[in-house]
């Protein structure tokens, strides 16, 4: 059961990171374009993304993480830890 919940958990944050991602790098094209078209326009397509895109991006990228981190306690994942690993544990 908690295998299989850790399974789902973690399969919905690599989707739900991968979207926040690649949002993220939607807009690289118009703040290119935006900085060769210049003037109010250029500002505008970019005050745009920034006041109206990046905080869904930003907000879907915490919640992915608020998402790997219940999957990580309820598959006992120790992401962060000082013991050593062995090779056969490492697998």
């Amino acid at each position: 059961m908690r295998e299989k919940l850790f399974q789902k958990l973690n399969k919905i944050y690599g989707i739900v990171m991968s979207i926040a991602f690649f949002g993220g790098i939607v807009p690289l094209p118009f703040f290119l374009a935006a900085l060769v078209i210049g003037g109010s326009v250029g500002e505008n397509m970019t005050v745009f993304f920034y006041k109206q895109f990046y905080p869904w991006v930003i907000a879907l990228a915490s919640i992915a993480v608020l998402i790997g981190t219940v999957a990580m306690y309820v598959g006992k994942v120790e992401g962060l830890s000082v013991k050593k690993v062995t090779a056969e544990e490492d697998k």
